[in-house]
């Protein structure tokens, strides 16, 4: 078992940890929490790219490197992430586990001391982020968010949530929009960075065989350092339990293969009672090789070339993506609901339950064998303030009924279906 623990460090900032010698290497983040309806998401997922560039001492990404090198290879990256209505962006590192290191080097020390180093003194000049730098990411930054649509699976899947949730924080980009990220100037993404640094909630997260106060120690050099502010403490997403109407939207697109995507409300976050239940019903529904859409929908019926379900247990919402040829648009859509309301009234199976309960706590078990799994994991727990871990849940899983699956079934109502129509061009 892996033993998680979460302790205050300061007024809102909180590391989450695992203390454990299973593995060689070490995890570490360190994410700024910020409401994603109000942050200015250009310039907070702009910043962690523009910090990794470079800092005091190590000033530009060949001494970066040569820095991480000597750190046995260790690994620093920036990130941005939308969990639910939360934004998160910061900076994530593995590193060997000093148990492996040669005469005991404190690598893990030095890792934090490289990452305080960043977040805390960026290399500047005039007041402001170098234009350089800047100017690079930006123009990074226009790509990721155009590369986006290339990948139409899963732009299909992000078009059908910012038309459901067009209303709704979690409709946003956590990269803002293009035109944004063109204005950002140094000096104003330096400004809003110090407003990071004083007001943003923090969540830190440490997996490895460091203990509680070696932590303490390690983290204190940042915590000590950070400017004095009110600090956002909790964000909350904003949950409908229940679609108001379904409704239709097709958009046309030059794509070889039509995506037909549905949006469902659940209502059921990681916070609920009925959250293993859901987990079970959308490995039942969509989410593995044994499910009734991958079987039936995709094998027996042959309408999709790929069809699957996924939850987010922080908004409590359910998607259903498929690949479909044009003409098996209807076909394919009501095949799918009609699963949906089997399910719903009562027609899981003891063997389809069993089957789906196998293959989550494989998942689950694989997850506990990888350190930054277990960050992303314990990250998205800790701002969607969900109970528990993995083995918490792991012990839910197993006890979960039939008929508590069939419950969270029913709590799934049809919010938008979207249909990318594919043209006659190639993708």
């Amino acid at each position: 078992m892996n033993q998680f623990k979460q302790i205050r460090l300061a007024d809102g900032v909180r590391l989450n940890y695992i203390s454990t010698e299973r593995f060689r290497t070490s995890a570490i983040s360190v994410a700024f929490v910020l409401p994603l309806a109000e942050a200015d998401r250009a310039r907070a997922a702009l910043a962690p790219f523009v910090l990794r560039r470079g800092c005091e001492g190590v000033p530009d990404m060949t001494a970066v490197s040569g820095k991480l090198s000597e750190l046995y290879g260790a690994r620093m990256e920036a990130f941005v992430r939308k969990r639910g209505e939360v934004l998160l962006t910061g900076l994530i590192s593995d590193v060997i586990d000093e148990r492996f290191a040669g005469d005991g080097e404190p690598l893990t020390r030095q890792t934090v001391e490289l990452m305080c180093r960043m977040l805390l003194h960026p290399v500047t000049e005039n007041g402001a982020f170098l234009q350089k730098y800047v100017e690079s990411e930006k123009n990074n930054m226009v790509q990721r968010i155009q590369a986006r649509k290339n990948d139409k699976r899963a732009w299909a899947v992000r078009r059908m949530f910012e038309l459901m949730c067009a209303e709704e924080a979690y409709g946003l980009s956590e990269y803002g929009e293009i035109e944004a990220v063109q204005a950002v100037e140094p000096s104003d993404l330096y400004a809003y960075y110090q407003w990071m640094l004083a007001h943003a909630g923090m969540e830190i997260f440490y997996c490895g065989s460091l203990k509680e106060d070696q932590l303490r120690e390690v983290f204190g050099a940042l915590t000590e350092q950070l400017p004095q502010g009110d600090r956002i403490r909790t964000v909350h997403s904003e949950i409908r339990r229940r679609a108001d109407e379904v409704r239709t939207v097709i958009e046309e697109e030059p794509v070889t293969q039509g995506k037909l995507t549905i949006g469902l409300r659940t209502g059921i976050t990681a916070q609920d009672e009925l959250y293993p239940a859901m987990v079970l019903f959308n490995a039942c529904f969509g989410g593995s090789t044994a499910s009734r859409l991958f079987l039936g929908v995709r094998e027996t019926l042959s309408l999709c070339y790929y069809a699957s379900s996924q939850t987010d247990k922080t908004k409590g919402v359910m998607s259903v993506s498929s690949g479909i040829e044009n003409a098996n648009y209807e076909r394919a859509r009501d095949e799918i609901l009609r699963e949906l309301k089997d399910m719903q009234d009562g027609g899981i199976t003891e063997q389809e339950l069993e089957t789906a309960r196998r293959s989550v706590l494989s998942s689950l078990r694989s997850m506990q064998d990888s350190p930054l799994s277990m960050e992303q994991f314990y990250q998205t727990q800790a701002v969607g303030g969900a109970p528990g871990g993995l083995d918490e849940l792991t012990a839910r899983i197993e006890r979960t009924t039939r008929e508590q699956v069939t419950l969270a079934a029913q709590s799934a109502s049809v919010d938008t279906i979207y249909f990318l129509k594919g043209g006659a061009a190639h993708d």
